[in-house]
Formats: C-alpha cells, structure tokens, sequence
C-alpha cells in the first residue's frame, strides 16, 4: 500500500529559513544602531569637551582682566591669538602655543576692538572707539571639530578706585651681611631659616620681601610660606624666585607674591619661612649655594613681636622647629591690600 503524500513537509524548512532571515536582519538593524549611538556618543563627548574648554578660555581672559585690565589687557593686539595657561597658580595669556590640552585640544582666544552708535550700542563697522570695552573669541579645536564661543568684557573697575598694597608689618633694620642660616645648606640638609611676626589688624597679605643677597653663582631657586607656626599649617605659598636672578652685590629687597591674598587675623603671630628647591631640609637632595638673609643681632630680640629662627626641618624631620636666635632677626615686609 503507498503512503500518502505529506503536502506540509517542506514548510517547516521555509519557515526555519524565513525566522532566521528576519532575526538576521533585525541584528544587523540593531548592530548599525548601536553602532551610530556609540558614534553619536563620542561626537557629543568631543563637542562637550570642547565647548568646555572655550569656555574656560573666557574664564581666563576675565581672571587676567580682573587682576589688571592697564597690565593684562589693554596691551593685546587685535586679531593675534593669544594662549590661555595657569603659571605659578593664576591665569596668563601666552603668545607661545603650550603642548596640546589632553594630548589632542587646542585652545585660542583673540581679542578685538569695540565700536559704539550714537545710542552706545555696540555696532560691527563705523562709530566711536570704545576703549573700555573688548570683544573676545574664544577657540578649542580638534583634529576633526571646531567650537567657537563670543563674548565682550569691560574694564568696569575703571570707575572704582584700585586696591592699594601697603606694608603693614615689617623689620627694616637687619642690616648685617652674614651667613646665619646656612641656606640652602649645600646638599647638607641643615634646614630653612625662619621669621615670626606679629599682625596688628586683620590683614590680607599680598606678598612678602626679604633682605636677601646671592652669595654663589647659581644658587637653588626660592620661595616663600606664610605659616601658623615654623612648622604649621602652610597658609600661603609664593611664586618661585630663580635664584641666580638675586642681587650679588649686596643686600636687596626680594619680593615674593601670592597667587591669592593670605587673610591673616588681627593680633596673631605667624611664621615666614624661606624654602628652596631642591628642599634645603633634605640631605643629598641636590640643594646648592648660599643666601643669605640679612639680619640684626642685640641684646634682645631686635623685632619684639618676633623671632629668627635657622635649621627648620632639618634632615627630613618636618616637626623640628630649629633654633631659636632670641637675639635676632631677619629683614622682612608683609604686605596687606587695602581697597
């Protein structure tokens, strides 16, 4: 007896077929979709990224405009770009491009006059020069992307009058050339030199100046602390003094500025501390030549609301407060801004 045909055999077949098809297709929609989001995803980054940074620029360029528009500002040359970078602690505009930002950004701003009508709205040709107020663009690029962001700063502290730096405390009589310290201690690690002063009022310390002079050719470069004690709490440290570029001669006034105002209370006694790089604390650090801080030695403490002190820190030991010179004391000036 034959056995009957089976019409619905070779459907399983064609539909196993046809599902993967479909499946297949679907991935492959779902891959190139996933694909573009990560594309997509990476466009935005970079787009963030840079936006960011033009941005930055612009914070930049009013840092610089708020520590002094005559100094920072006025200066620049139209349509010349200029670089924004932080150097010892506070915003510059270089003319030299620094080394790519985040190995592949790169960063601009130009700066550009400004004209005003006749109703001192600012117009893009023609009209009075309005030397108070500059236009800014700022640029943040990649290999592939460009942001650029404009915007206008004013010189609005040109109506207000400037802050003023007056010396508040100081010991101007250390007249004496000698090598009290031993800094920085020619690789021996003998320490810092130290100089504790008294305020009288509340005090927003700006910089300091130290009666130094250069006692070698090239000697390790410096720099200065604000301290609550020899060796407490750093409240403030200095820009670096290249030490070659101090006066051989004789004793000179060394100033050493903070990047930000060191808010000391009234009637409180903290510490100068000179410091050195390579660290004069540390033996075999590589420490070099001799600086010697100017000084005055009495009976008594020449400066009776404060004390000399040498060798803080020495040999890597940050809690040693050195020696006591009771009857000495370093030429120094604190200076406060006073608006």
């Amino acid at each position: 007896m034959k056995k009957g045909i089976n019409e619905n055999a070779g459907f399983g077949l064609i539909e196993v077929v046809i599902v993967t098809a479909i499946i297949t297709v679907s991935l492959f929609a779902f891959l190139q979709a996933g694909i573009l989001a990560v594309r997509l995803l990476r466009n935005e980054k970079e787009n963030l990224e840079l936006t960011l940074l033009a941005g930055e620029a612009m914070e930049a360029v009013r840092a610089v405009r708020d520590e002094s528009w005559t100094a920072n500002i006025a200066p620049l040359v139209a349509s010349t770009p200029y670089f924004p970078l932080i150097e010892n602690g506070k915003w510059k505009l270089a003319t030299v491009p620094p080394a790519l930002l985040s190995g592949k950004y790169h960063r601009y701003i130009y700066i550009g006059d400004v004209y005003r009508d006749l109703q001192d709205k600012i117009i893009s040709s023609g009209g009075t020069l309005d030397a108070n107020t500059k236009k800014i663009t700022a640029v943040a690029t990649s290999t592939s992307k460009t942001v650029t962001l404009v915007s206008y700063i004013a010189n609005f502290r040109e109506s207000l009058a400037p802050p003023v730096e007056t010396k508040v405390v100081f010991f101007e009589s250390a007249i004496t050339d000698g090598d009290l310290a031993n800094f920085p201690s020619n690789n021996a690690g003998n320490g810092d030199p130290v100089q504790t002063f008294t305020t009288t009022g509340a005090v927003e310390a700006t910089a300091v100046e130290l009666y130094l002079r250069r006692a070698a050719t090239n000697p390790s470069d410096i720099y200065a602390e604000i301290r609550s004690s020899p060796t407490g709490v750093v409240l403030g440290t200095s820009q670096i003094i290249t030490g070659s570029t101090i006066a051989s001669s004789s004793l000179s006034w060394v100033a050493f500025r903070f990047p930000d105002p060191i808010q000391l209370s009234a009637s409180t006694q903290y510490s100068i501390r000179l410091r050195s790089i390579p660290s004069s604390t540390d033996a075999g650090s590589g420490s070099a030549g001799i600086i010697r801080w100017g000084y005055l030695q009495s009976a008594s403490s020449p400066y009776a609301e404060g004390d000399a002190r040498r060798y803080v820190g020495r040999l890597s030991n940050p809690s040693d407060a050195g020696q006591l010179l009771d009857q000495y004391d370093y030429g120094f000036r604190v200076y406060d801004l006073q608006q």
